[in-house]
């Protein structure tokens, strides 16, 4: 596992990223990898369209940092840039499944839509006259919506092209909602918040299907590939196992010394990656649900979100201090 740092050239302001997040692009057709006989992670033979990979952090600044990363260089990051937003800094992204937009939360309540080829497509997406967004989801199998969580207990679902709302969701609880997750079919949507409530809904009719109370605040949520079974990062230093679509609590995945701040599943659905406040970085076998590795993240200073990259093969985190950063998982090693 190989260490990559994005330093600032300017060491007198500290560097506070809260959230991260990856994508794919396809080429265009007329994009084709050069006839140089060297294959890589994004092209498997000579003279084949090549896919571009790229990460995305937001933090206390207005802008995103958009890094793309070379397939045959892995101790620099080739090409970035920062992507200049309106408004407050940037706490919750999601990439949507063709990588083509971006949504980002910002620090004052709003949510934004960004293509990634013409900037801020909606600079702001709300029909609530006083924006109070936390999180936001895309669908796994389509790029026609985007989901948000409120700071009342509600999920808000938007036409991405006008910003036109579709559904709305109630988990009948006003709290912050930090964890978003939607399925692959969105037939299902869930949700966690500060008080600690994980809520199931049907993503159709938005019938409360189920509900569990995890008495501490749950950060993050995500649905495994499989779909058989929920992830929850809990500030109780556990990352709960949900089955899906029971609600039942599989495991307490226990091993942090402090709050879990994030969770990840890795695209393939070999691997679970969990991260907390005091800089912990852990990976678990979804097989077994062991810890199969840990290490910190530089510093003790607090780290906010990891997130797979979708060749499951890297890992990101982002924190106090820290940056942007990627681990690689070398070839095809068990972790």
């Amino acid at each position: 596992i190989m260490e990559i740092s994005e330093n600032s050239s300017d060491t007198s302001i500290e560097k506070k990223c809260w959230c991260c997040a990856w994508g794919l692009l396809k080429p265009e057709a007329n994009e084709l990898v050069p006839d140089d006989g060297e294959t890589s992670s994004s092209s498997t033979s000579s003279g084949r369209q090549s896919a571009k990979e790229f990460v995305i952090a937001g933090g206390s600044e207005p802008q995103l940092k958009i890094v793309h990363l070379s397939p045959t260089e892995k101790h620099v990051f080739p090409y970035e840039y920062d992507l200049p937003l309106p408004g407050m800094g940037v706490h919750c992204l999601a990439v949507s499944p063709d990588s083509s937009s971006i949504a980002a939360v910002a620090v004052d309540g709003n949510l934004m839509l960004i293509d990634l080829k013409t900037g801020v497509r909606l600079p702001k997406v709300s029909h609530c006259l006083v924006s109070n967004f936390w999180s936001t989801a895309f669908g796994a199998s389509n790029n026609e919506a985007v989901y948000a969580g409120t700071g009342n207990g509600r999920v808000y679902k938007y036409d991405t092209k006008m910003g036109r709302l579709l559904h709305s969701y109630d988990t009948e609880r006003c709290e912050n909602i930090l964890g978003l997750a939607i399925s692959g079919d969105e037939r299902l949507v869930g949700a966690t918040d500060y008080a600690g409530r994980f809520t199931l809904m049907d993503g159709a009719t938005g019938q409360l299907l189920r509900r569990r109370n995890f008495k501490q605040p749950v950060r993050k949520l995500v649905f495994e590939p499989s779909m058989r079974r929920a992830l929850a990062a809990c500030d109780d230093k556990t990352i709960k196992v949900i089955d899906l679509p029971s609600g039942k609590l599989r495991d307490n995945l226990k091993g942090h010394e402090s709050c879990v701040m994030s969770v990840a599943a890795s695209p393939d659905g070999r691997r679970i990656a969990s991260g907390a406040c005091d800089g912990t970085i852990k990976v678990w076998d979804t097989r077994t649900t062991k810890n199969t590795l840990s290490f910190l993240s530089g510093n003790n200073s607090n780290l906010w979100d990891v997130a797979f990259n979708r060749m499951s093969n890297k890992i990101s985190f982002v924190g106090d201090g820290k940056g942007l950063n990627v681990y690689y998982c070398l070839g095809n090693m068990e972790l």
